[in-house]
């Protein structure tokens, strides 16, 4: 990379984090070109060359900055938990409580992706919790923590879709974070039930048909 490009992508990763910060204290309706020139200290012409797009584009580049940061604070929040479904309820978790942050969390939840389109495929920080999720999955699944005839993939999409919708209702009604979480349990501890239950089954002995 340029220093050129180099100073392109800093000075657009300041504007996202600026416009993050105006969003954070007075909402999405507070961005306009004109209060992120104010906020940035900088000219219209400096962010249109940044950023054709407008507003819509700095929009872009912050939702991006916010899924990048969400899955950043997740990753480090997992590696001090112990145990695959632990890890999976501290990812959520983790989301939950993005989401359910004043101004931000409906941001990132609800305004960011119904602004942006991002309906039809994964953000940023959407398609790394898949990858994460799956790959505890994977991990679980292959070491008997798992239904034999679970797929981990799938089990990871209907994971992210879940939280997806589950992030809508905590930026909306942030009271309900810890009741989703719960739930997240109860998913959690029913695919280890069911593993456990499933090999007792089919043990020599276990009664299977």
């Amino acid at each position: 990379m340029t220093l050129k490009e180099r100073r392109r992508d800093a000075v657009r990763a300041d504007v996202a984090a600026m416009t993050l910060d105006l969003i954070r204290e007075e909402g999405i309706d507070a961005v306009s070109i004109e209060s992120i020139c104010s906020a940035c200290s900088t000219s219209r012409s400096t962010i249109y060359s940044h950023f054709p797009d407008g507003r819509d584009g700095v929009l872009r580049a912050a939702y991006q900055q916010a899924g990048e940061t969400l899955i950043a604070l997740a990753r480090d929040r997992a590696r001090t938990v112990a145990g695959w479904d632990a890890r999976i309820a501290s990812y959520a978790r983790t989301m939950l409580e993005f989401s359910s942050s004043p101004n931000i969390g409906s941001f990132y939840s609800i305004s960011g992706p119904h602004l942006m389109g991002f309906q039809a495929r994964r953000g940023t920080g959407a398609q790394s919790y898949f990858d994460d999720i799956q790959g505890e999955l994977t991990a679980a699944h292959a070491a008997g923590d798992l239904p034999e005839e679970a797929d981990p993939s799938m089990l990871a999409t209907l994971f992210v879709s879940s939280l997806r919708d589950a992030g809508i209702a905590a930026a909306d009604t942030p009271e309900l974070c810890e009741r989703l979480v719960d739930s997240i349990w109860t998913i959690l501890n029913g695919l280890r039930a069911l593993a456990m239950h499933t090999a007792e089954v089919r043990a020599p002995g276990g009664g299977e048909r």
